[in-house]
């Protein structure tokens, strides 16, 4: 049996040799943080196009129009008087909303008589139509609240008083985390993670191949699952090293570069991340052991990318998918990572507020490491059964 010092040096020269695995290990990772990174670099949309369609022309009328391109986040694109001009611009995608104010707007409204706003949203882009939504709704409570204001004060009731009956309740809301409220704060930190795994398990899988192709290391009945794991463990080392110290370029480079949140324990977070490398690492051998080749095992994983997301209950909560998907999302190691990362990166979380979430962790590492055994004995039995068919 080759020697764990013989097999590091191995490992060295396929890294050094293998143009896929230096590739893949090495440069797609900074490649694609910034290449990922960049594209949501400014966070939040502003300036999203809506039309005003205004069929009152009052003062109070151009005032919303004012009041509503004041909003940050919005741009009115125009002012128009009858629909289909509006109609034209939202069906050509040049606008995503339009605001109709309608005939008598300001007289039934000074009159407090009451008067419908419409909105038209383009909710195939919902985050856009959600921004919109929002900031025409604060423009009409200001309104609102300021026609019952004057309404009141012109009826002789003291201002204070006043104040306090044409906004009887005032809304009062803290965002704690994620404080601005932005997509990109909430998203690019674990896309920036998912490159991470991603890279991992395409490269060290290549390298588990080589082993298992070149070498037939499953076909040697003198090694027993010790000596496959000593075999695996010398291959990881390089891989363990390079990717904690990538997790560690990421928390001190890139994620200052693009101004994300880094809350919590610089302990707590490296050893979570060198639990997560180990458990993939895992999961990867054992997965590796069902393909013949590389560019096979490349191909998949390749496409695992956005499933993997999809089903880590980042996006969508598990509790809403399907129960055979629920099983799923458990037993990957980036659902009670991701949820742990957010909660130490983005809340400032102790130990003791992510213990269900490092214990799920844990587990799977356990979990990784069993069921590999048993897809070791079972292949391990098979081959003998081959060559001694007796």
């Amino acid at each position: 049996m080759r020697s764990f010092i013989k097999i590091v040096r191995e490992e060295l020269s396929l890294i050094l040799e293998d143009k896929s695995i230096l590739l893949t290990c090495l440069l797609a990772p900074i490649f694609y943080a910034f290449f990922v990174g960049s594209i949501y670099k400014d966070k939040d949309v502003s300036d999203i196009p809506v039309a005003i369609v205004d069929f009152d022309h009052s003062s109070l009328s151009q005032k919303i129009g004012e009041l509503v391109d004041s909003n940050q986040k919005i741009k009115v694109m125009g002012s128009y008087s009858n629909m289909e001009e509006a109609l034209f611009l939202f069906n050509d995608l040049k606008v995503q909303g339009i605001l109709i104010v309608p005939r008598e707007f300001e007289k039934k409204t000074m009159n407090l008589e009451g008067s419908t706003v419409e909105l038209i949203l383009n909710n195939t882009k919902f985050l856009t139509s959600n921004d919109i939504n929002k900031g025409v709704q604060q423009v009409m409570l200001t309104v609102a609240g300021g026609v019952r204001l004057n309404y009141l004060i012109s009826s002789r009731i003291p201002t204070e008083m006043a104040l306090q009956q044409a906004q009887p309740i005032m809304p009062v809301i803290k965002s704690v985390f994620n404080a601005t409220n932005n997509y990109g704060d909430y998203l690019l930190p674990i896309l920036l993670v998912l490159i991470i795994q991603q890279t991992l398990i395409i490269g060290f899988g290549q390298s588990v191949l080589h082993e298992l192709v070149h070498y037939k290391t499953l076909s040697d009945s003198k090694i027993n699952f010790f000596g496959f794991m000593k075999i695996m463990l010398a291959k990881s080392s390089y891989y363990v090293v390079l990717y904690a110290s990538l997790f560690f370029l990421f928390y001190k480079v890139i994620f200052p570069y693009y101004h994300l949140d880094f809350k919590g324990s610089e302990f707590l977070h490296f050893s979570m991340s060198l639990a997560f490398i180990l458990s993939v690492m895992v999961y990867t051998i054992f997965l590796s052991t069902f393909f013949k080749t590389a560019i096979g095992w490349t191909e998949i994983m390749a496409f695992s990318t956005y499933p993997l997301f999809l089903v880590s209950g980042y996006s969508w909560p598990i509790e809403a998918m399907p129960k055979a998907l629920q099983i799923v999302a458990n037993l990957l190691p980036s659902t009670p990572y991701f949820t742990m990362f957010n909660k130490l990166s983005m809340q400032g979380a102790s130990l003791i507020n992510i213990k269900s979430e490092m214990a799920h962790l844990l587990f799977l590492l356990l979990f990784g490491y069993m069921i590999l055994y048993l897809r070791f004995r079972y292949i391990h039995k098979k081959r003998i059964i081959q060559v001694n068919p007796q």
